[in-house]
């Protein structure tokens, strides 16, 4: 199987759209108004959602697409977009900063933070989630992170859209610490 993985960018912009309105939740209707905004949420932002719900969520997601501020890998099995990794630096993402606080030693690193995948359903269980966190760390490594990051659940249960423990710990993290119902992984980059 031939899969592409693709940074997000503007150019992407249509597929990423196109994917998360028609395929990333076909099989979870209950989902399908997310847009992967959730770590975006500020408490101004989860309160118009209450509100004003899926389409304005959509029409956030791209405005913080075109600023920047949500970022991830794009998977592609012939031409056509069958995976999703938010990844982006850790101080991007205002949920994440009040779950897992920084640590005084951490202030002054960059620190990349890996905070959800999602694949299609006809797609799934075929390493595709493991592609895009290879990708994630390769570029972090080029862009001089220092560590990449990541918030599993203890569980794993039906919630493994932030990833599952085994499939870190394949990729060279580890368990740095627990924080209710998260753990923390963690792999540390080789910089030269």
């Amino acid at each position: 199987m031939n899969i592409e993985i693709q940074k997000l960018s503007i150019d992407l912009l249509d597929d990423w759209l196109y994917y998360f309105d028609h395929v990333a939740f076909s099989d979870n209707n209950g989902w399908s108004g997310c847009y992967c905004m959730h770590y975006h949420w500020s408490d101004e932002l989860e309160n118009k959602w209450r509100t004003t719900g899926k389409a304005d969520n959509r029409d956030c997601a791209v405005k913080l697409i075109q600023e920047g501020i949500l970022q991830g890998y794009l998977a592609y099995y012939d031409g056509n977009a069958i995976g999703w990794c938010n990844a982006n630096d850790k101080d991007r993402y205002d949920t994440v900063l009040f779950k897992f606080h920084w640590e005084d030693s951490e202030k002054d690193k960059k620190i990349k933070s890996i905070v959800c995948f999602n694949v299609a359903p006809d797609m799934r269980n075929k390493g595709i989630a493991s592609m895009l966190l290879k990708k994630v760390c390769e570029d972090a490594l080029h862009e001089k992170y220092e560590y990449v990051e990541a918030y599993p659940f203890n569980n794993g249960d039906n919630k493994n859209y932030h990833g599952s423990i085994s499939m870190y710990e394949k990729n060279g993290f580890k368990v740095y610490g627990n924080i209710d119902n998260y753990s923390l992984v963690r792999r540390y980059l080789q910089l030269h």
